[in-house]
């Protein structure tokens, strides 16, 4: 829990009044029946300890992601990951993080005593990462930071450069946590670049694709067994309560709900993008389910006066005042942001 300190995140919907809350990329379709149920059921078995190996869990991630178990590891959400993954790099050099990007990178990178360096995109480039990234000089990092589809931006890194990075032999953590909510979640052949390159660790959740925030569930996937091994010994034992492990079995079983979400949610972000602009809102092609927004005006404040909650984006390492994340949510709720941006913005 936080203590003394403001949450750097979107979803304070505890501290807030809050009506319609754009601040937290979840998926508008929420969570399946079948997951509702699994943890129904499973409240029934957490007097017992949870299972510290995560068993069934571990094999159906493995059968979903097409790798042996030995190459999954669970967690309490994706941030325990992120933590586990930096407490277990080197210290003698620093960490390079393509930004702006989720804040949780660097905050854990200091927690582990290292030092995290930017390499920040461009806003001329469409905030896209470009080949020139690939001039730099990678022996210097301990890790390079990736976020694909990006966090705030919404926009993938070209498969071309993420595999000229790896060629490199940088440890690469790769966070895909939101690839399953675009329409190309196949692009990375996950399988064959983790085959390819055992320097890769990627980063995957439940969180936004089955809206199972409150849940916390996470994990890792790399080839490199020792490094897992490692990232594991920096978790506690039953880090994935029995209701997570639950609840995670049963939502990948729901790849045909999700696939009819994404549609849903494909159709209302470009509806979305439609109507932003001809309100004069400058919009970030994003490509999963929330959008990057810079307006010469402080629509935090105002819609947060008429109880619509979007992320401000002006403490993200490379952006500034103006910017603000919104979630695709479903057409009622987009169409009330936008009527509420029409008065914002008379």
């Amino acid at each position: 829990m936080l203590i003394n300190k403001k949450s750097p995140h979107g979803g304070d919907i505890y501290t807030n009044a809050v009506r319609l809350d754009f601040s937290a990329n979840i998926n508008p379709a929420g969570m399946p029946d079948a997951v509702k149920q699994a943890l129904h059921h499973a409240v029934e078995n957490c007097g017992n300890y949870p299972d510290p190996y995560c068993t069934e869990l571990r094999r159906k991630i493995a059968e979903y992601e097409r790798l042996p178990e030995s190459c999954i590891l669970c967690g309490n959400g994706a941030a325990e990951m992120i933590y586990a993954y930096a407490f277990s790099l080197p210290k003698e050099k620093p960490a390079l993080i393509v930004s702006p990007t989720f804040c949780e990178y660097e905050q854990a990178l200091a927690a582990a005593g290292i030092a995290a360096e930017h390499y920040l995109l461009r806003e001329t480039d469409g905030f896209r990462l470009t080949e020139a990234f690939l001039q730099l000089d990678f022996t210097k990092y301990n890790a390079v930071y990736l976020c694909s589809p990006n966090n705030p931006t919404g926009i993938t890194v070209d498969p071309m450069i993420l595999h000229a990075i790896a060629k490199t032999g940088v440890r690469l953590f790769c966070d895909f946590c939101f690839l399953d909510l675009t329409e190309t979640p196949e692009k990375y052949e996950i399988p064959a670049l983790l085959e390819t390159y055992p320097n890769i660790t990627i980063l995957r959740a439940f969180t936004k694709s089955y809206a199972m925030a409150g849940v916390r569930l996470g994990y890792a996937m790399s080839r490199n067994t020792e490094f897992l091994a490692a990232m594991s010994a920096k978790t506690q034992c039953w880090n994935v309560s029995a209701l997570a492990q639950a609840a995670g079995i049963a939502a990948l079983g729901c790849t045909d709900w999700l696939t009819e979400s994404v549609r849903k949610i494909s159709a209302e972000r470009r509806h979305l993008t439609e109507e932003l602009t001809h309100l004069g809102i400058r919009v970030y092609p994003g490509e999963a389910n929330y959008l990057l927004l810079y307006a010469d005006a402080d629509l935090y404040g105002k819609l947060m006066e008429r109880g619509i909650m979007v992320r401000d984006c002006s403490n993200y390492i490379g952006l500034s005042a103006g910017f603000v994340r919104i979630a695709v949510r479903t057409r009622e709720e987009n169409d009330a942001l936008l009527t509420a941006l029409k008065e914002v913005l008379k």
